[in-house]
């Protein structure tokens, strides 16, 4: 039979009951430190929501600010434009007054005092003074108004008709246009056998015969004297002016050049109208209405003050200058800021030398954007306005460039060089 196992002593009892207590001691530690870290993390949690609950409301509340303070400025440059011109017309109207006044008290003192010959030189004189005093006072006025000549209408520019006088004039003498032209006709024959005209001739004969204007020319001619006429003071007392003077004469030159951009062959241009356009690729702004205020690369940002890297090119521009598509595409997205960019976002695109790549445009407000999701667009239409929305120091195109689905982005003013962009005034 087996020896019987020995009984325990007192101090071995005591360590194993020791033993137990750290192993229980242990286990109240572990379970206790696994509370406090899930409560930490439902602490932070709850704060990351709380953080961009609160974000998100004051981006709101930016936006409810800046929509409220551009309709103020709307409604406030309204009721100064309509003061304005309130005072124009009573200007307009007490300087026809006191002209007319003018006029009638000479004229009524020549008809008292001087001879019929006299008065009228008078009245021509007093006429003459009353618009030259009309022309200094609007010299001085605060509104000038610049003289524009209308352009001529083709009717006026076309040669006018003959005659009866001149018509019968020409039918009563055929006898000696007939004979001068049986001389030329002989003179065609003879003068090639017989050496009569010389070679040195042919150029006198050519320069003879002087280039006629066409009407084009002559209304180019009229539109160029405009574009020179001085500029008026008054257009300089508005810090604004000149933003929207450039964006509107960029507008004017896009339509004006669209109409001699493209080549005509034959007389109808029958070529011209089934010839595919050629592939075109444009700036996103026009020249004269931006400038690049924060490049492609490493910086600074400019809210947050970290130094981070930016995926994008920043056109600073006035509030609603157009922004044109770079190349022809389709609209592939249009909404709210994703992937860290900001409010409202246009994403388009595109097929470059056979690889499809995206172009994004941001910053935009809602009501400044033009084209929809699915949407085909070509090369320099229309598709938004510069705005000041979300992470924004100012108003500002953000474009980025987009080489595949998975966010590689380009410097956007090199690629755009690469291709040929151009102004959009120049575009075909």
């Amino acid at each position: 039979m087996p020896a019987s196992q020995a009984p325990l002593t007192r101090r071995q009892i005591r360590e194993a009951e020791r033993a137990r207590e750290a192993a229980a001691a242990a286990e109240r530690e572990a379970a206790l430190a696994a509370e406090r870290q899930a409560a930490l993390a439902a602490e932070r949690q709850a704060a990351l929501a709380a953080e961009s609950e609160r974000l998100a409301a004051e981006g709101r509340e930016r936006e409810a600010a800046l929509a409220a303070e551009r309709e103020r400025a709307a409604e406030e440059r309204e009721r100064e434009l309509a003061a304005e011109r309130e005072r124009e017309a009573a200007a307009e109207r007490q300087r026809e007054a006191a002209a007319a006044e003018r006029t009638r008290q000479t004229v009524a003192a020549a008809d008292v005092t001087l001879a019929p010959a006299a008065r009228d030189a008078v009245r021509q004189n007093a006429a003459e003074q009353a618009v030259a005093a009309d022309a200094r006072a609007r010299d001085t006025a605060d509104t000038e108004v610049l003289p524009v000549p209308p352009p001529p209408s083709r009717r006026a520019l076309r040669p006018a008709p003959r005659t009866s006088a001149a018509a019968s004039r020409a039918h009563r003498s055929w006898a000696p246009r007939a004979a001068v032209l049986g001389a030329m006709g002989a003179l065609t024959i003879v003068a090639p056998l017989t050496g009569f005209a010389a070679p040195e001739a042919e150029p006198a004969a050519a320069a003879a015969v002087a280039p006629q204007p066409s009407v084009l020319d002559v209304l180019d001619e009229q539109a160029a004297n405009v574009a020179l006429a001085a500029v008026p003071a008054s257009l300089l007392k508005d810090p604004a002016a000149s933003s929207r003077a450039t964006v509107l004469q960029t507008s004017r030159a896009a339509d004006r050049d669209a109409l001699t951009c493209a080549p005509l062959d034959g007389a109808s241009g029958a070529r011209a109208a089934v010839t595919e356009r050629a592939e075109q690729y444009v700036r996103p702004l026009a020249d004269g209405t931006y400038r690049n205020s924060s490049h492609y690369g490493n910086r600074s940002h400019p809210l947050s003050g970290a130094y981070s890297f930016h995926t994008g090119t920043d056109y600073a521009a006035p509030l609603g200058t157009p922004i044109y598509a770079i190349a022809d595409g389709t609209v592939e997205y249009v909404g709210a800021g994703k992937d860290g960019r900001s409010s409202m976002l246009v994403i388009l695109r595109h097929e470059v030398d056979g690889q499809t790549v995206y172009s994004w445009y941001v910053h935009m407000y809602r009501d400044g954007i033009h084209v929809t999701e699915g949407q085909q667009v070509s090369a320099g239409q229309v598709i938004a306005e510069v705005g000041n929305n979300g992470n924004s120091t100012g108003p500002h195109l953000h474009l980025e460039i987009h080489l595949d689905d998975q966010g590689t982005t380009v410097d956007p003013l090199p690629w755009l060089e690469k291709l040929g962009a151009v102004e959009v005034a120049a575009l075909c």
